[in-house]
């Protein structure tokens, strides 16, 4: 450890006293916060941008992937089926006719159940949402540390402009995405590093013509993936990744990187019929860490699950497995009143990268949200929640607990790569690696592994 100084103790003002504290405005913390809402909480969501919706909007991932297993089946419903609505409310989108009214089931060639949307409508209609749910968000703040009483979060402290501050209450959700609550609180954690990927809209007159020509404003201002994949063949899903999302200097590298990508991708490409349209305004990270709860979601692990607070699946897959994710994944008997929600769940191997999809994310925050209300309002802790109370709830509200008959045979034909887009959904994502020992070499449609796109 290098050199260090002590800070004076002082007193801190408490800002507000709720029953639910969402710290992560993503989809997860959406989720959570209007799930908590919804049955009876009083909620406060801290995000440390000026934005909700995360990697979906500030990170420039603007898909909402399928919720349907790919024969015909929706998997999600409840708020991810109504999120993904509210992303597309003001925007542009490319939902399937056959999906279009939110049926259970579709014939089962339908094009899969999903939609590209545009930012800026998105965002929008994010606060609308939330305000409209009774949600009291706070932008532009940054949790700091947990305050901590035994194993039971009391408050947690945060910076912003009005400098340091405490917000109290009885349950909290981590959906920071880096399970920045859960780690400092002295939960159990597992971090992993990640490849480099950097998403952003261009223009260019073949694809503006093309748009012009079908009505398609999304095939005018298509999405274009860099990555950079380490030294080594692209598809090796055991190639060293490079990047370290829970520490200052490996989101540094990360943005430099990055950049550094697009950059020279702009220097190839730069004539007057070209624009790069959009930045990222956040690292694009996957998976960086994640609880390691009381149970968790295993990619080959059983199918039926007694505790499940909802069905997920690998999006990508076609046709895709369906899992059932145990509540006990969502929390662990070291903190008594604090979930995790979103990509910071707790499953092993691919099946964390299952849980990094929007729709899974969602899922996870709509459980974590309502069992925190619950919570709340019994005056219990997690562990001894009413699990089969929580269930009934999530029911109620549109969540699939258990696989829906006709998928149980669900075996991956194959898994979609070199577009993270089935084409008749909408327009395909341009996907370009790089190697890191050919900078230079910028190639095109690569078969990279999907949990890193």
């Amino acid at each position: 450890m290098g050199k260090t100084v002590r800070i004076e103790e002082r007193d801190i003002p408490v800002v507000r006293e709720t029953d639910v504290i969402v710290v992560g405005g993503g989809l997860a913390g959406v989720a959570a916060a209007v799930a908590a809402s919804r049955h009876g909480a009083r909620v406060t969501l801290i995000e440390k941008s000026i934005v909700l919706g995360g990697l979906a909007t500030l990170g420039h991932v603007c898909v909402y992937l399928p919720i349907d297993d790919g024969r015909g089946h929706k998997i999600y419903g409840g708020l991810a089926e109504e999120l993904m609505r509210v992303c597309v409310r003001y925007s542009q989108d490319s939902i399937p006719e056959q999906w279009r009214d939110g049926p259970d089931t579709a014939p089962e060639d339908s094009p899969r159940y999903m939609s590209n949307f545009f930012i800026p409508p998105a965002v929008l209609a994010l606060d609308e949402f939330v305000q409209q749910e009774g949600v009291d968000v706070v932008f532009d703040t940054v949790f700091s540390e947990p305050i901590m009483e035994g194993n039971t979060v009391k408050g947690i402290v945060v910076e912003n402009k009005s400098g340091r501050t405490a917000y109290m209450a009885k349950v909290f959700v981590d959906a920071s995405g880096d399970a920045d609550l859960v780690y400092r609180a002295g939960a159990e954690t597992e971090t992993l590093k990640t490849i480099v990927s950097h998403w952003f809209h261009e223009l260019d007159f073949d694809a503006m013509k093309k748009g012009i020509e079908e009505g398609d404003m999304l095939k005018a201002v298509p999405l274009r993936w860099l990555g950079l994949v380490p030294s080594g063949q692209a598809g090796d899903e055991n190639m060293e990744l490079t990047c370290d999302g829970t520490t200052s200097e490996g989101v540094n590298e990360y943005i430099r990187i990055s950049r550094g990508l697009a950059l020279d991708w702009l220097k190839k490409h730069q004539r007057p019929d070209y624009a790069m349209l959009t930045l990222p305004f956040m690292p694009q990270f996957r998976m960086t860490r994640r609880l390691i709860g009381k149970d968790e979601l295993r990619y080959d692990g059983e199918y039926h699950i007694e505790s499940s607070v909802g069905c997920v699946i690998a999006s990508l897959d076609e046709p895709a497995t369906v899992y059932e994710f145990p509540y006990e994944g969502l929390i662990t008997d070291l903190l008594s009143n604090v979930l995790a929600a979103g990509r910071m769940v707790s499953a092993e191997g691919r099946g964390w990268a299952i849980m990094r999809f929007i729709p899974a994310c969602v899922l996870t925050g709509q459980a974590a949200g309502t069992a925190a209300a619950l919570a709340a309002k019994e005056n219990c802790s997690l562990q001894e929640l009413d699990v089969k109370e929580l269930q009934r709830q999530l029911e109620n509200d549109g969540v699939k607990l258990h696989r829906p008959k006709g998928t149980e045979g669900n075996v991956p034909a194959r898994r979609r790569r070199g577009a993270a887009v089935p084409p008749e959904c909408g327009p395909q994502i341009n996907r370009f690696y790089v190697r890191t020992d050919d900078r230079d070499g910028i190639r095109q449609n690569q078969d990279i592994p999907d949990e890193h796109v």
